[in-house]
């Protein structure tokens, strides 16, 4: 067994690890070095990957656990990549040895199981996510991953497949199995285990047979799959789930089916790849339980500096191998400094952070930590917490927006009373739009009761009204906050229904929202504005600000992207306005603002 380090790991620990792991046997094999290390502080990681490890930890200390840990399956992966070799790089033509922390993951994926039930012996975990920079050797792993899984477990006629927002892309993971295949120097593993190119799949010549093959978006063969495993790559580059939701169908007709996600982090803060890196950041932070699914997130932490070279370890696990080079990674963050425009692509691809230029208003992060409203809106009517519907009714043939915020007083601890406000927001959308399916996204949020739908091409401002005469006659409704050059006949009915004062029109203009735009971002800052709504989250990463030569700002869409829409946002400032007008514009410090 490897000895563990006393100290912070250097090139001479991981040339020595690395020669001991290329004759190590199963009786010396210690899946759990990795973990370890990085518990003594030896191996540096962040937060992400110590929370995973301590949910692995935790298991194994739990004499009720209803899974079992089998050490063995964590070997066999790794002795059957040891058969094989690197074909890029430095390392070209060494044997293909997988690192600690490789062996940790693997280990933990495929090694727990379920003690009794119908799954008895099956693994625990359908899904794997592994979000990983630039340099980990990440294609190469799941592409051995994926023929390990065609003929080495014990599956009948599996069916494997590499899936990718473009063919291009799904090949370069592909045609990295295919080499391995295809190598002269691999050709006793290959015919041991009995596999073969043809045309282009492979397939498994055994008894029990199997398919890997290679899939994309305009792929025409995503009908009648019965996924053993899937291999889904660079997830930050999806707009939305269709692939992983196809993919993740077909795989529930198996008892241990496997999905794996894997990715460095992006810039997209309103597409699917986002979305799915922050479920799985709070699934390890504990937020709440997801057995069925493994996930670590090699990255730095929040307040460490960028530009510190002892911090840039914890986000590259394989930091010691030759496929980072030292010196070109410090040149790359080093030119951030005066170099804004290559931020996105050195922070994302070598730190694995999540970056969004600096012209966009709220920071994601912020805004993601603000989506974890719990409360049912029916609390709030049924404790009459007053409200102001805020509204937006946008483009009629695309999508309108109906905001209900609540204002409460609420104890922050030591008497310190302050405003908080609870966004229950509604959008709706003719079912034209949504039949045609030239928008993905808007399918999707149809589908999980996010967005609902208007019979016809547009929407029906009679629908709407009679939507804002319920919530009236419901609970405490103070007033409805509309734009003032849009829909007047709907204002004019809702003030002859519930009086004069039931309806404010809100100017659109820089001086018009200034203050409530301030006020928002400052909620948001501060976590006093709370949600649970993913359109409503892609509405505030949508947005941006213009700035005038006072300071004053309007928050609009980004002229760049214009199908990328802001509604909800804009409903809620028309309802912070009216808020902030009852409360005499003096209540929470609103205006030391960052803009």
């Amino acid at each position: 067994m490897f000895r563990d380090l006393t100290g912070r790991e250097t090139q001479e620990d991981f040339d020595e690890m690395d020669a001991y792991l290329k004759t190590v046997e199963k009786e010396d094999f210690d899946c759990w070095w990795y973990a370890r290390q990085v518990e003594a502080g030896h191996i540096p990681a962040c937060q992400f990957v110590k929370n995973a490890i301590k949910r692995e930890r935790d298991k194994m200390a739990d004499p009720d656990c209803p899974y079992y840990f089998d050490p063995h399956e964590g070997f066999r992966f790794f002795a059957f990549c040891r058969h094989f070799y690197h074909l890029k790089g430095d390392k070209g033509g060494t044997p293909f040895i997988l690192a600690a922390w490789q062996i940790w993951s693997f280990s933990m994926l495929l090694g727990w199981k379920n003690k009794e039930g119908q799954y008895k012996d099956k693994r625990q975990y359908k899904v794997a996510y592994f979000e990983v920079p630039r340099g980990s050797g990440k294609s190469a792993m799941m592409g051995l991953l994926g023929l390990y899984m065609l003929c080495m477990d014990n599956e009948w006629e599996p069916e494997v497949y590499v899936a990718a927002t473009k063919k291009d892309q799904a090949n370069l993971l592909f045609n990295s199995v295919v080499r391995q295949v295809e190598f002269p120097t691999n050709k006793k593993i290959i015919r041991h285990i009995k596999v073969k190119r043809k045309r282009e799949y492979l397939m498994a010549t055994t008894i029990k047979g199997g398919t890997f093959k290679s899939l994309s978006k305009d792929s025409k063969s995503f009908d009648g799959m019965n996924i053993h495993c899937a291999l889904v790559d660079e997830i930050h580059a999806h707009p939305d789930s269709e692939i992983w939701d196809v993919l993740s169908s077909g795989s529930n007709k198996r008892a241990q089916s496997l999905m794996v996600g894997i990715t460095t982090a992006g810039t997209n803060f309103s597409n699917f790849g986002f979305q799915q890196s922050t479920y799985m950041k709070k699934l390890i932070r504990g937020d709440f339980t997801d057995d069925e699914t493994f996930a670590c997130v090699w990255t730095i932490d929040k307040g460490d500096d960028i530009y510190d070279p002892d911090i840039w370890v914890k986000a590259n696990p394989s930091w010691w191998t030759s496929a980072i080079n030292h010196t070109k990674f410090a040149n790359a963050i080093e030119r951030t400094r005066n170099w804004s425009d290559t931020k996105a692509e050195t922070f994302t691809k070598l730190l694995n952070i999540w970056y969004q230029s600096s012209d966009k208003w709220l920071d994601p992060e912020k805004v993601a930590a603000c989506n974890t409203l719990m409360i049912p809106e029916e609390t709030m009517k049924k404790d009459r917490v007053p409200c102001i519907i805020g509204v937006d009714l946008g483009w009629t043939e695309d999508m309108t927006a109906l905001v209900n915020v609540y204002e409460k007083l609420i104890d922050e601890g030591e008497g310190n009373w302050r405003k908080h406000y609870y966004v229950y927001p509604r959008y709706f959308s003719p079912s034209r739009l949504i039949e045609s399916g030239s928008k993905p996204k808007y399918t999707m949020w149809e589908k999980e009761g996010l967005l609902e739908t208007i019979p016809g091409d547009t929407v029906d401002y009679q629908v709407l009204q009679e939507e804002i005469f319920k919530e009236y006659r419901s609970h405490r409704v103070i007033e409805t906050a509309f734009d003032r050059w849009n829909g007047h006949q709907l204002m004019t009915n809702i003030q002859n229904q519930f009086g004069r004062d039931s309806v404010s029109q809100i100017n659109q203009s820089m001086g018009g929202l200034n203050d409530a735009s301030k006020f928002f971002k400052r909620l948001i800052l501060e976590g006093r504005i709370h949600f649970h709504n993913d359109i409503f989250v892609w509405n505030c990463v949508n947005s941006v600000v213009r700035l005038s030569n006072d300071g004053a700002v309007l928050v609009s869409k980004d002229p760049g992207a214009p199908l990328d829409k802001i509604d909800g946002v804009k409903a809620t400032l028309n309802a912070l306005e009216r808020f902030m007008v009852r409360n005499g514009n003096t209540g929470d410090s609103w205006e030391a603002i960052i803009i």
